[in-house]
C-alpha cells in the first residue's frame, strides 16, 4: 500500500463571485521514500492541494475525496488529530519564510516548538537538538545563529531555518512549496541539492511544488501537471519529459528558453488567460488555449488515459508529439 494515497480530491472556495473549484478530483499516489513534482502556472491550485493535505485549508473551503496516509483519512480528522499529524508525520517547506517565521521570535526557539509539541523536549535537550538541526541543514554558526531572529538572516538562511523545522520530528513525507521563490540560482541549486540529500538520506517521501520546469525534471522521479484546478498529466518523470501529450504541457516546456537558441525573436506563450476558476468551462478548462480543440473539448471534459505505462494524460486529442 502506497505511504500517501490521494482520491478525487476536491476543494471549493467561496469567493466574492461565488463558489471556486480550486481543486477538481485530483488523484495520486506517494510510496514511502518517492518524489512526487506538482508543476503548473500560479492559481493552478497547486499550494492548495498542499494546504488540504496539512488541514490549513481557507475558513469556508469545502472538501471531497479522500487524502490517505498509511491508510488514514486525513479529510476524516478532526483538528485535535490534525495537530498531531502536522509537522510530525507530515513537515511542509512554506514558499516565502519570512512571512512564516514569526518576526518577534528567534529561530532557536520557532523550530525547537515542534520538539516539544511531538517529542516532549525541553530546556537543553531541545536546544541540542536545535543546533543539531542547523548544523544538518548546512547553516554556517548555528550556535550563534540560533538565538537570531529571522530579520538577521538572509534569504537562504531563512529557508534552511524553514527545512530544519519542517524536518525536526522526522517526517514520513516533507511538502516542499516552492521551496526556492526569490532566492538567486546559486543558491537556489543550493536548497535543492539539501533537499535531495535529506530525502536520500531519511527515506521519507518527498512533493515538491514548482512553476520551474527545470527544477522538476532534476529533482523528482514522478511529475504531475495540473492546470485550472485539475491534474491534465502524470507519470514517471524520463517517460513524461520525453513525450509530452497534453497541449497544455507542450506549451509549458515550449515557453522554456534553452541555452544555445536564437533569441532575438519572441519567445513563445501559450496564447490566451487562465480561466477563473469560479467561471470553468463545461468541458476541458483549457480548450479556449489550445490549438486542437474541437467541439467535444468544450462540451466533456476529458478523464485521464494510459499512453504509455504509468504515464496517463487528460486530452481528447493527444498524440504524444512535441508542440
Amino acid at each position: 500500500m502506497a505511504l500517501l494515497s490521494v482520491t478525487d480530491l476536491k476543494v471549493e472556495l467561496q469567493t466574492t463571485r461565488g463558489p471556486a473549484e480550486a481543486v477538481r478530483g485530483i488523484s495520486f499516489e506517494l510510496e514511502a521514500g518517492g518524489t512526487l513534482g506538482i508543476v503548473g502556472e500560479s492559481g493552478c491550485g497547486k499550494s492548495m492541494t498542499a494546504l488540504a493535505m496539512m488541514g490549513l485549508l481557507p475558513d469556508g473551503a469545502k472538501t471531497t475525496g479522500r487524502i490517505d496516509l498509511d491508510g488514514t483519512d486525513l479529510l476524516a480528522l478532526d483538528e485535535g488529530a490534525m495537530c498531531e499529524i502536522r509537522g510530525n508525520r507530515i513537515g511542509m517547506i512554506f514558499q516565502e519564510p519570512m512571512t512564516s517565521l514569526n518576526p518577534v521570535h528567534r529561530i532557536g526557539r520557532q523550530i525547537a516548538e515542534p520538539l516539544r509539541l511531538h517529542r516532549g523536549l525541553t530546556g537543553a535537550n531541545a536546544r541540542d537538538e536545535v543546533l543539531a538541526l542547523l548544523d544538518r541543514v548546512g547553516l554556517p554558526d548555528p550556535a550563534r545563529r540560533i538565538d537570531a531572529y529571522p530579520h538577521q538572516m538572509s534569504g537562504g538562511q531563512r529557508q534552511r531555518v524553514m527545512i530544519a523545522m519542517a524536518l525536526s520530528c522526522g517526517p514520513d513525507i516533507l511538502l516542499a512549496d516552492e521551496p526556492t521563490t526569490a532566492l538567486d540560482v546559486t543558491i537556489q541549486g543550493q536548497i535543492l541539492d539539501l533537499i535531495d540529500e535529506l530525502v536520500d538520506d531519511t527515506g521519507m517521501g518527498l512533493i515538491l511544488i514548482s512553476h520551474d520546469l527545470g527544477v522538476i525534471s532534476e529533482s523528482v522521479d514522478n511529475v504531475a501537471v495540473m492546470y485550472g484546478g485539475a491534474m491534465v498529466e502524470k507519470g514517471p518523470t524520463a517517460s513524461l519529459f520525453d513525450r509530452l501529450c497534453h497541449p497544455y504541457s507542450q506549451g509549458l516546456f515550449a515557453a522554456v528558453p534553452r541555452v544555445g537558441e536564437d533569441h532575438t525573436g519572441p519567445l513563445h506563450t501559450i496564447p490566451g488567460t487562465v480561466p477563473e476558476l469560479s467561471d470553468l468551462p463545461m468541458g476541458c478548462s483549457f480548450a479556449d488555449r489550445c490549438a486542437k480543440a474541437t467541439d467535444v473539448c468544450w462540451q466533456q471534459a476529458p478523464g485521464m488515459e494510459a499512453v504509455s505505462p504509468d504515464h496517463y494524460t487528460a486530452c481528447h486529442h493527444h498524440d504524444g508529439e512535441q508542440g
